[in-house]
């Protein structure tokens, strides 16, 4: 088993790799990308050096703790040895030091396994936000399974387990464009919530506990006065910046021509202490290339600054690639595929993104279009359908004002309604409604609840903030960037992620990230001047990829979309009805613009899952 679980991560982790039983009945098994303390030291699974009469403890762990060099000297202040420079060294220390509440001292991304021998017990940790991917698989005739990707706990094989589509998951695939929730598409595979704990016996494989350490603080009932506030951000936001730029191995910046990343990149230019790389991928198709922009940005900072160029060749070459090294289907993520591919073909091993910025600081159209759209339900917008006009109405934006009407007039309805991809009826030409699931958005009826709870006190716009951290960037965005920069591989960081920063933002009035016109207002003034102007006064633009026009123009792709629309034998495999597949595929290349794209690139990357996984329904 040992070694069908390190072929089957060995790609997240090639400069080293372990294999411990720190007890009987439990192997832990890490393969490396080696970030800080580039030698042996840092080798893993880890053991301490307890003093004389203790037993051991190991710990396995993917991931970076920022704050290590804080941890250490407060660790070593207490006693505690280094034989390492290694974060992880640190984590072991801070078990003996504090037990379970350990990551209450932790600042980073993080999956982590601490092995307990003298008690006989195991405890998971997962990050507060939820950057670092932790699956879990228990096998119905007693044992445990867990993993950085769903694809390790395949490779185990159909005599550990048979991969059955989960019903529900695949719903909220359909509604959304990736799984939502914690489970996944395959049945019994489940992740490990955010900023949870979860503690059990080795002997028996039984759950002794399971908590959340961190929830998203609600807004403080009496806020600082802004210049205040912007100090408080301005301390908060360096220092977060300056610790993820901690690394032994080469590190850059992912610049885009937007916001996000160049105040990431004004940030680290204050932090650093030699000259920063940045890397920007040049596209082909002019309406989707910012690498002038951010030419223009590098060189207000004089950075060494990289612009890879990317073809559509290139792209359309690499996709069977990129398929291959999906974790979970999705139709957001390629571009993540590409650019760590182009990075770590450039030399760098870490890379900072700005993800998590336009979610934090209102940066999409979300931010405008719910309230809008709860307008429209509520009729305080008056025959908006009509003004419309028919062509727009017989467009798939059409589509989705039509179904405002079907909607209450909620913030998160209308939040998945922006984003959904199969509505309502077209999900139902699929498959048949599963049993826990919202009828009208397709999502998990538990997690609806819980989200509408948890963002109950909260004002109308760090609401979206709440729900675009807890939907889009936590089920699609950041399971997509883990997976895809493993692939190259990279080390992902997203600093605007911090979770001190995350809180100190949720507690500031939202009406601050409103456009005054600036976009992202509040991320300017925690910035400051040193930001060009031209950043913010360019129009945003997404670095995404001309799917509508390959799909129908790009013949290897085209075929490949119209063999998924007819593979009537693996559709019914899965559980998905073919004649729906085969009416949504014929009125796209009809030329009906209710249709999207990203409807027809879906089937493609489940029936490539599904192919790939041997997947059938349940």
């Amino acid at each position: 088993m040992a070694s069908v679980l390190l072929a089957g991560i060995r790609h997240r982790g090639p400069d080293d790799e372990g294999v411990a039983r720190p007890v009987p009945t439990a192997t832990l098994i890490n393969t490396r990308l080696a970030i800080i303390d580039l030698s042996p030291a840092g080798h893993q699974p880890m053991f301490d050096a307890p003093a004389s009469g203790q037993k051991p403890n190991c710990v396995v762990y993917n991931g970076e703790i920022y704050n290590y060099p804080e941890l250490r000297r407060e660790l070593t202040e207490l006693g505690f040895e280094f034989r390492s420079r290694c974060d992880t060294e640190a984590i072991l220390h801070a078990w003996r030091a504090w037990g379970d509440d350990c990551v209450d001292h932790m600042r980073g991304m993080f999956a982590i396994c601490i092995v307990d021998e003298s008690r006989g017990i195991a405890t998971l940790y997962r990050d507060r936000l939820g950057i670092k991917p932790l699956y879990v698989y228990r096998h119905p005739n007693g044992g445990l399974v867990f993993a950085s990707e769903i694809r390790a706990i395949l490779a185990l094989g159909a005599d550990t387990i048979s991969p059955r589509a989960n019903r529900a998951a695949l719903e909220g695939y359909l509604a959304q464009g990736a799984v939502q929730g914690y489970e996944s598409l395959i049945d019994g595979i489940e992740m490990l919530a955010p900023a949870t704990t979860w503690r059990l016996d080795l002997e028996t494989g039984r759950e002794l506990t399971r908590r959340t350490y961190w929830h998203l603080p609600p807004r403080s009932d009496a806020p600082l006065s802004r210049p205040q506030a912007l100090e408080q951000l301005r301390s908060i936001a360096r220092e977060a910046v300056a610790m993820h730029l901690l690394s032994d191995a080469p590190l850059g910046l992912f610049l885009s021509g937007g916001v996000d990343s160049a105040s990431i990149l004004a940030l680290a230019a204050e932090a650093a202490t030699g000259t920063l790389r940045t890397l920007t991928i040049g596209f082909d198709a002019g309406q989707f290339d910012e690498s002038a922009d951010s030419q223009v940005t590098a060189g207000a900072f004089g950075v060494d600054h990289r612009t890879i160029r990317l073809s559509a060749s290139d792209v359309l070459d690499g996709l069977d690639a990129a398929l291959g090294a999906m974790d979970s289907p999705t139709v957001d993520g390629f571009n993540s595929y590409f650019v760590s591919r182009a990075a770590r073909q450039a030399g760098l091993t870490v890379a900072l993104s700005g993800l998590g910025g336009d979610e934090l600081f209102g940066g999409y159209a979300s931010f405008a279009d719910v309230p809008r759209a709860i307008a429209i339900r509520q009729n305080l917008l008056k025959n908006a359908a009509a003004r419309v006009g028919g062509a727009m109405m017989r467009s798939r934006l059409g589509a989705k004002l039509t179904e405002t009407s079907n909607r209450p007039a909620e913030p998160l309805a209308m939040y998945l309604l922006r984003r959904e991809l199969f509505l309502p009826h077209e999900r139902r030409m699929l498959h048949p409604l599963p049993d826990g699931c919202d009828e009208i958005t397709g999502v998990d009826d538990a997690l609806l609840d819980e989200l509408r709870a948890e963002a109950g006190a909260l004002d109308e716009t760090n609401r979206l903030s709440f729900f675009e951290l807890n939907l889009y960037m936590r089920h699609m965005l950041l399971r997509d960037a883990d997976a895809f920069s493993m692939a190259a591989p990279i080390e992902y960081r997203v600093p605007l992620l911090d979770h001190r920063l995350v809180e100190a933002v949720f507690a500031m009035p939202g009406e601050w990230k409103r456009p005054d016109p600036r976009p992202k207002p509040l991320l300017l003034d925690i910035v400051g001047p040193r930001l060009p102007e031209a950043v913010w006064k360019r129009s945003k633009r997404g670095f995404t990829f001309p799917w509508g026009v390959w799909l129908l123009e790009h013949r290897p792709l085209a075929n490949l979309a119209r063999d998924s629309a007819h593979d009537a034998a693996t559709w019914r495999d899965l559980g998905v009805e073919p004649a729906g597949v085969r009416e949504i595929w014929s009125r796209f290349t009809a030329g009906d613009r209710r249709v999207s794209a990203l409807q027809v690139l879906a089937f493609v990357v489940l029936r490539d899952f599904a192919v790939r996984h041997h997947l059938r329904a349940a």
